[in-house]
């Protein structure tokens, strides 16, 4: 199942990302500026997907701010297995269910396949074996900038996921508004 999976989703991906990395470096002569174009790029992929993701988002935030008046009546008056059926009933009538918010979760969702099918044509890429950008000296070996004693701490996915959290702050405190998301993805 997971070959399948593999097969029709992340393998398309990595061909496109392998596209993109040969160009890159046809066209720029440099690895690191190559990992860059394909993280550029797969930004650009995600871009429509982020459009489809907004709509949902938005689908969610104006149901819930329609439904939340009673629902928050509902639970001020009832508790426990009354609440429950009363709620219940209610999302039932608005053709709504709670699991629903899920679609919420869509634009972070889309990422998962560009981080896999990246991470899987990278991390086997014998052209980053030795070569250098800017303060990294082998971009295909663990970066290892912190080291203290035999404990080594690689700087790299640090920055990556601070650099996502920031976004994801950017962007949640901008409202959610709009296509102000991009794929929060950095090789």
């Amino acid at each position: 199942m997971l070959s399948i999976l593999y097969t029709i989703v992340i393998y398309p991906i990595t061909q496109i990302i392998e596209f993109v990395f040969v160009f890159s470096q046809k066209v720029f002569k440099e690895t690191g500026l190559s990992i860059i174009g394909v993280s550029a790029a797969v930004s650009v992929l995600c871009l429509p997907l982020y459009a489809v993701a907004e709509k949902w988002q938005q689908i969610e935030r104006d149901t819930q701010k329609r439904l939340k008046p009673k629902i928050d009546k509902i639970k001020a008056v009832f508790s426990g297995d009354e609440q429950y059926m009363i709620l219940s009933t209610y999302y039932r009538q608005n053709h709504y269910h709670p699991v629903y918010a899920l679609r919420s979760t869509f634009g972070l969702l889309i990422q998962i396949p560009f981080f896999i099918a990246a991470y899987s044509y990278l991390s086997q890429l014998e052209a980053l074996k030795n070569k250098s950008f800017f303060f990294i000296s082998d971009l295909g070996a663990p970066d290892g900038l912190i080291s203290a004693g035999s404990l080594s701490i690689n700087m790299l996915p640090i920055a990556m996921t601070v650099i996502n959290i920031v976004a994801s702050a950017i962007y949640l405190s901008s409202g959610g508004g709009g296509l102000k998301t991009r794929c929060n993805y950095t090789v």
